[in-house]
């Protein structure tokens, strides 16, 4: 049995209100673990040493960015396609640089 890989995903503290007001908006039995973690990093990550436009590391499962993702889509376009492009970017990053197989494509190219 395989367990799940972890995304590493670089946001801004915008970047990260803007996730977890998108997350707020699914049923919060399918979403309340994750806001809860995004926050325990945010505060650990902005309150440490980041600046509000300085970014910061946050880790995502990948059936957590697939949730987050799905939130995402869900928003106007025009507040968040920035960001989805900048999700795409580093994901397809990350991928390329470990060995994976197609278990995590269907985050890429978003």
């Amino acid at each position: 049995m395989t367990s799940e890989r972890i995304l590493s995903i670089q946001l801004t503290l915008e970047e990260g209100n803007l996730l977890l007001e998108a997350l707020a908006e699914l049923p919060f039995k399918t979403v309340f673990e994750l806001i809860g973690q995004l926050n325990q990093q945010a505060n650990e990550s902005f309150a440490d040493n980041g600046t509000e436009n300085q970014r910061q590391k946050f880790l995502f499962t990948e059936k957590d960015m697939a949730l987050t993702i799905k939130a995402l889509g869900e928003i106007s376009y025009n507040r968040v396609h920035v960001l989805l492009a900048n999700l795409n970017k580093q994901i397809h990053d990350q991928l390329n640089a470990q060995d994976t197989s197609k278990a995590a494509a269907e985050y890429v190219n978003l």
